[in-house]
């Protein structure tokens, strides 16, 4: 895999061939070349780039007189190219050094500016990638809780049916409680009615007395026991009552956490398609 990018490599050499009438190549790892306007020449070895590559030396300006001495050497210029102190390639063109090292400069920072800007673009792309993937996670996550809040709404819309039944239930028996304590007090005017008439008899009464003395007596401790369970039912009746109202209270706030979370995962959809549309672009 090549740092410089090949096809825009190619581009850029074909350019320079254009513009100058001179043949330019540009240089990867170990002096490979890359992008040629020499068809033949791509895939080999150049020795001087190979140099610049190694970090041997920066730059080769070979004249015409020195390409004479040189077998195998035609006159050009190459230099290495370099992103942030690090050498990502070299590029060579030949013909006159002194016209074209200021081709081969301008070409080497057209070179680093699309590989810092590619590079720039796979850095953004990836970063991308991990916050569209936190996201999703995330949102799945709020998902999860979302349906939990909407069981525990469920569960607790069930407790408050069930407590409303309660509420009903003590009321009916805050009505029994009513009809058993009129039954005593009726109970208990029989029983006074019932000495006043053994009172009267004299003796033939007494044994009449014991019986209404024993109806006053049950009347009394049926009284006395219905006050007793209406108290319990009363304080029954007042803690399901705020019990209602707690779970009443629970349901709204489930209610209002359900439809924050859901809002929260809905933006996050919408953070996801954007981010995905972006990265998109970036490709």
């Amino acid at each position: 895999m090549y740092i410089i990018e090949p096809i825009f490599a190619q581009e850029l050499v074909e350019l320079i061939n254009k513009e100058t009438q001179q043949n330019a190549h540009i240089f990867g790892e170990d002096g490979k070349i890359i992008a040629t306007t020499q068809p033949e020449r791509l895939g080999t070895i150049h020795a001087g780039a190979r140099d610049i590559m190694s970090g041997k030396i920066n730059f080769i300006a070979i004249t015409e007189e020195m390409s004479k001495t040189m077998s195998g050497t035609k006159p050009g210029f190459s230099v290495g190219i370099d992103s942030k102190n690090v050498r990502i390639g070299a590029i060579g063109i030949s013909g006159d050094p002194q016209l074209m090292k200021p081709i081969a400069m301008i070409a080497s920072h057209v070179i680093v500016s699309e590989y810092e800007r590619k590079l720039f673009m796979n850095n953004m792309n990836t970063m991308a990638n991990k916050i569209n993937e936190s996201l999703q996670e995330s949102s799945a996550a709020l998902e999860e809780i979302s349906a939990a809040f909407e069981q525990q709404g469920k569960s607790v819309e069930g407790l408050q049916e069930m407590t409303i039944e309660a509420k009903h239930n003590v009321m009916e028996t805050n009505q029994i409680s009513d009809l058993i304590q009129k039954i005593a007090k009726q109970t208990n005017v029989l029983g006074i009615n019932a000495s006043i008439e053994a009172a009267r008899l004299g003796n033939e009464g007494r044994g009449f007395n014991i019986v209404a003395r024993e109806v006053r007596n049950l009347a009394e401790n049926t009284a006395t026991s219905v006050n007793q369970i209406s108290d319990m039912l009363k304080k029954i009746q007042n803690n399901i009552l705020v019990i209602s109202d707690d779970i009443q209270a629970y349901n709204t706030s489930s209610k209002n956490q359900t439809i924050v979370v859901q809002s929260l995962a809905h933006e996050l959809d919408n953070i996801t398609t954007a981010l995905d549309n972006f990265t998109r672009l970036l490709n």
